[in-house]
């Protein structure tokens, strides 16, 4: 019989124990955030043929990393629709449901209970307007356009846009 123990008691981050002597498993520790599963989106304009990535600020390892934009799917609400509402916060677009095309999810971390789930979203660069960002976090972050031929896209140290790029061209919705 499967146990889990809840070991912490945080806001968004807590760490278990599962004990399950049927499969062997004594004592195996994991983290399980808030809203457990999270959504994560790159925007995508078609006509200039670039992606929209986030820059932001990571406090778990101190520095400002390019990468994709998201989202906690702890609200009650659709995963797509949760993705309009951060495309707006956090990327500056107006987007319908039209625009939001799902590419899969993945696995987070062995050590997490977590899938994130991945969407590319279509926009048209010149109808970005101001960001309406949640927090200070998030006020500080930048957005970047890079071009779709661009090494940079090498360079990314977050696996999620990469992912994302992946999965869109594996379902026909990138070129």
């Amino acid at each position: 019989m499967r146990i889990v123990r809840q070991l912490t008691d945080n806001k968004f981050i807590n760490l278990k124990e599962v004990q399950d002597p049927e499969k062997h498993i004594k004592g195996y520790q994991f983290a399980e955030r808030l809203g457990k599963d999270s959504i994560s989106f790159i925007c995508w304009d078609n006509d200039s043929e670039q992606f929209l990535f986030n820059n932001e600020f990571k406090p778990p390892i101190d520095k400002t990393i390019l990468g994709a934009f998201g989202g906690s799917m702890d609200k009650n609400k659709s995963p797509e629709q949760i993705v309009i509402d951060e495309v707006r916060e956090e990327a500056g677009f107006e987007v319908d449901e039209s625009a939001v095309h799902y590419v899969g999810k993945v696995m987070v971390s062995t050590q997490m209970n977590q899938f994130c789930h991945l969407y590319l979203v279509e926009v048209d660069r010149n109808d970005q307007k101001e960001r309406q960002p949640e927090n200070e976090v998030e006020a500080m972050a930048k957005t970047e356009w890079v071009e779709w031929s661009s090494k940079k896209l090498g360079e990314l140290n977050d696996w999620k846009p990469l992912t994302i790029i992946f999965m869109a061209q594996a379902k026909n919705v990138l070129p």
